[in-house]
């Protein structure tokens, strides 16, 4: 079904920074942070997308709206920051939330609860997503592969990001308004958390393994791809029916209408759907690429399904600063199958690997 497959991670939207003498980030100038660099997205998303200092008050005027909109906006996406700071990573915390169904305390007034960290971490991918700051080795990619017929070539792409850098990325070889589920269904997009018309013997397929950091409105009918009734691109981001980035903000961390449509990998949603349409769609798989993606731990349970269920691998290419650490992980996972496969370092993280050929 798929003889090559991609297995996207966050270094997969990693974009670019600008950094002060002292080497510390400023600001993220495209792209989106990894999970390390989630703290300081967050402080300087709450300074208005810089280092200098940022006053609600003069935003509130600036765009008439009460203050009291922007305090609630910065008191939650403060509080997310503080749990960042409290763990390796956000995930960490997740998974502990989860399986314990306890809330995190920043102090006796504040408190975290899982459903709270997992629209918080959304609202927060949103406000810091732009189009015009969008990974480029996205568009170079799309670019690269896609046909006069916008048809990409026959792959499977296995993305553990909640992100939309892909989907803004093909946005612009769209004809129509840019609608995320239009968009989906024309890229053949399995998602976790939001049905689509996935077709399994498609040549392209794209799976989004955690869903997206995206929210729909319980009020309309999420499951038809009309025009006007679901969430556009530009809905998510500045500007989008003329609200800011704050109005969106408060809507989706107050929870409201809005069902959020992340889903971790320890979730059971779908779980049955997820593996039997991973299984037939990469079987036949010959060449991995994995693109900015550590394999961690806690997603070992299903990054073992995928790559022990390729029983025809013989060749894994990996783009990641830190190669020997991603090779070890792979050769675990393998290890069970007693199968050796062929592990190749691709040093150039400029633009995404792209095999000699696909069938």
């Amino acid at each position: 079904m798929s003889r090559v497959t991609y297995i996207l991670g966050a270094g997969a939207s990693f974009g670019e920074r600008k950094r002060n003498n002292e080497g510390k980030i400023t600001e993220f100038t495209r792209g989106l942070p990894v999970v390390n660099e989630l703290e300081r997205a967050i402080e300087l998303l709450l300074n208005g997308g810089h280092s200098g200092t940022f006053f609600p008050a003069e935003e509130a005027k600036k765009y008439g709206l009460p203050l009291k909109l922007y305090n609630e906006v910065h008191q939650k996406l403060s509080l997310l920051k503080q749990a960042c700071a409290a763990y390796p990573t956000i995930d960490t915390l997740a998974k502990q939330l989860y399986v314990t169904n306890r809330p995190f305390f920043a102090s006796s007034k504040e408190v975290l609860t899982y459903d709270d960290l997992k629209r918080y971490l959304s609202t927060a991918l949103l406000m810091m997503q732009d189009e015009k700051k969008r990974d480029l080795r996205y568009d170079g990619f799309i670019a690269s592969l896609i046909g006069r017929d916008r048809q990409l070539p026959p792959m499977t792409i296995l993305s553990w990001n909640y992100d939309v850098q892909f989907e803004m990325a093909y946005s612009g070889y769209y004809t129509i308004e840019r609608y995320i589920p239009s968009l989906w269904r024309e890229l053949n997009v399995f998602n976790k958390m939001y049905p689509t018309d996935f077709n399994v013997s498609n040549p392209f397929a794209m799976m989004k393994l955690n869903g997206t950091a995206l929210f729909t409105d319980s009020n309309l009918d999420k499951w038809e791809v009309k025009e006007k009734k679901v969430n556009r691109i530009t809905d998510c981001f500045y500007g989008g029916e003329n609200l800011t980035p704050y109005q969106y903000g408060l809507g989706y961390l107050n929870g409201g209408n809005f069902e959020g449509l992340l889903s971790y990998a320890w979730e059971e949603d779908n779980m049955i759907l997820l593996h039997k349409n991973i299984e037939m769609r990469t079987y036949d798989t010959r060449e991995l690429v994995v693109v900015g993606y550590s394999f961690p731990y806690v997603n070992n349970e299903m990054d073992s399904f995928i790559i022990q269920n390729m029983s025809k691998l013989d060749r894994v290419v990996i783009q990641d600063r830190n190669f020997e650490d991603i090779k070890e992980r792979i050769e675990g996972i393998l290890e069970p199958t007693g199968r050796i496969v062929e592990i190749v370092n691709k040093k150039n993280l400029s633009q995404f690997y792209i095999p000699n050929r696909f069938e």
